[in-house]
């Protein structure tokens, strides 16, 4: 029976860390990151610009350097509507 109990433990536990990464993985990559690229801020320094460890911890190399590259792309546009 205790063997059960810690087995029926194990799965649970097992069953919420997926379903913590699936939220994590939907929000980071998904709504996070799309709703930052709806519009190009004015500041270069808006948190929507700095670099998301979290969305990146999942991705392939081919998608982290798509994302490095749309990010340094929304950085220079918010600059270049700072100066003017």
């Amino acid at each position: 029976m205790k063997k059960l109990k810690l087995d029926l433990r194990i799965l649970l536990w097992e069953i919420q860390r997926d379903i913590q990464k699936a939220t994590r993985f939907i929000w980071n990559r998904g709504i996070k990151l799309f709703w930052y690229k709806l519009w190009i801020r004015k500041d270069e320094f808006h948190s929507s610009l700095d670099m998301d460890i979290h969305a990146t911890m999942d991705m392939d190399s081919d998608q982290r350097d798509k994302y490095y590259k749309d990010l340094v792309k929304r950085r220079n546009i918010a600059h270049e509507k700072g100066l003017s």
